[in-house]
């Protein structure tokens, strides 16, 4: 059952939108990173079929919201979730794609914020919860802007060790107000 159906939330630079299987189609054509701790970001979307399986995969339910980031003029630029999502406990855990060939553009920095609010404002949680590679200079210093704190790490399937964030809605709530 898709439950952020219908549901568009506008940033700055971006629109969230919820997932539709249309989008990965666009999302088949991005390019591929090149970097060993972003492997896991290339998406493997080549067939119909794999971009059947993961759209099943990553459709919205009661504990994940998944979304489609889209520029102004209409470009999938990546995805964009919350999974895990306890609604007893008011936390969730945050993820982000964006496509290669749009990174460093301020595009994730965006999406991150617009989602947090949505979080925090529409969902009523009060924490998020992340975790980035650690040599992923550019997404921690994206999320450290953003206002998570690191909280601990662990070392990954892949042999890769991840640093483990969280923000509280107190503190991105205080952030945003400084910001204006």
């Amino acid at each position: 059952m898709v439950l952020t159906e219908g549901v568009e939330i506008t940033g700055q630079i971006v629109v969230l939108r919820e997932l539709r299987r249309s989008d990965l189609d666009a999302m088949a054509t991005w390019p591929r990173f090149v970097e060993p701790e972003l492997q896991w970001a290339n998406l493997d979307l080549a067939t119909e079929r794999d971009r059947d399986a993961w759209y099943e995969r990553n459709q919205g339910t009661l504990n994940r919201r998944r979304f489609t980031i889209w520029s102004r003029d209409g470009r999938a630029l990546g995805t964009i979730g919350l999974r895990n999502i306890d609604f007893r406990y008011g936390e969730g855990t945050l993820g982000i794609i964006i496509n290669a060939g749009d990174v460093s553009r301020g595009v994730g920095g965006d999406a991150i914020a617009t989602l947090i609010r949505y979080a925090f404002e529409g969902l009523g949680l009060r924490k998020m919860y992340l975790d980035v590679a650690e040599g992923n200079d550019r997404a921690r210093r994206c999320y450290d802007r953003v206002g998570f704190t690191q909280i601990g790490q662990h070392r990954g399937t892949d042999g890769i060790t991840y640093i483990d964030m969280v923000l509280h809605r107190d503190r991105f709530i205080a952030m945003s107000a400084g910001q204006n």
